[in-house]
């Protein structure tokens, strides 16, 4: 009986290169998913530090990005005698906001009034808070002007800025630290300083900033009456411009809940006082 060797196959270069091709897009696909889970994790623990900052580097932040300096270039100009006297009566009623809250020395809370149409308030990294000639004209009552300049405190209290901006803000307050102070870089880890004021908060942000409006409320004027005056005078700005939004698709909680949810927070107080003095560009109500 005879016996034959079976005829040994050559291996197919196409096969071999098929098989080389699948191991490169796996370990592409491994060092991708690697990746995106790093990046993953240095967000959520920059989300996390942020706030824990010492404000000191804030501050200093700030200070590196000229934020003291914002108010001209947002109002389209050098500030006048009449902007000093307005702005130094926002600053006292700030004082007595912190006060109220017995916010840490540590935390300064510096005010800045911005004469621009912009019916709007803000406040930014290092306890700066802009305050709009356009609001001011919408407001008639101490109270009122009050509730805005809590709110905006609490966002600083509550470090709502450095959570937003948690990446930008840890990488320029650690290169700060080390010595590395460079207001161009800060900017563009940050973003156009201008572009500050265009920040969107969470709804639970805003409802943290709320709390603290009528912490502050209740500690300097007995009452929310304040703050639900000022839900109602946005609810009628926002009827005015026809804003009919849903409430699930704005930033913002509607004005008429939030000013509902003030009533139902505390006993109202039973006056309002009228602005005076360089605060009172809008005419009172009777």
């Amino acid at each position: 009986m005879r016996y034959r060797n079976a005829a040994t196959r050559r291996p197919d270069p196409q096969d071999a290169a098929r098989g080389e091709h699948g191991e490169l897009l796996r370990l592409l696909l491994s060092v991708s998913l690697i990746l995106v889970a790093c990046l993953f994790a240095a967000d959520r623990l920059a989300v996390w530090l942020a706030p824990h900052l010492p404000f000191a580097a804030e501050v200093q932040l700030a200070e590196s990005l000229k934020l003291d300096r914002l108010a001209p270039t947002l109002g389209g100009g050098a500030p006048g005698p009449q902007d000093a006297a307005i702005q130094q009566a926002l600053q006292q009623h700030a004082g007595r906001i912190t006060a109220s809250l017995q916010l840490p020395s540590q935390m300064p809370i510096q005010l800045h009034y911005v004469a621009g149409d912009t019916v709007n308030a803000f406040a930014t990294l290092g306890g700066h808070v802009f305050v709009f000639r356009g609001l001011l004209e919408k407001l008639r009552y101490e109270e009122e002007l009050d509730a805005v300049l809590a709110h905006e405190i609490g966002h600083v209290a509550n470090r709502h800025m450095v959570r937003q901006l948690s990446r930008g803000v840890m990488t320029a307050s650690v290169l700060g630290l080390i010595g590395v102070r460079s207001p161009a870089l800060n900017q563009w880890l940050i973003g156009d300083v201008q572009q500050l004021q265009m920040l969107a908060y969470s709804r639970e942000a805003e409802r943290e900033a709320d709390a603290t409006a009528q912490l502050a409320s209740q500690r300097l004027h007995g009452g929310n009456q304040g703050l639900v005056k000022l839900f109602e005078t946005f609810t009628a700005l926002q009827a005015e411009r026809g804003v009919r939004a849903p409430a699930w698709l704005q930033s913002h909680p509607l004005p008429a809940e939030r000013a509902e949810h003030a009533r139902a927070a505390g006993q109202d107080a039973a006056r309002l006082t009228p602005l005076s003095g360089a605060l009172a560009l809008g005419r009172a109500e009777p």
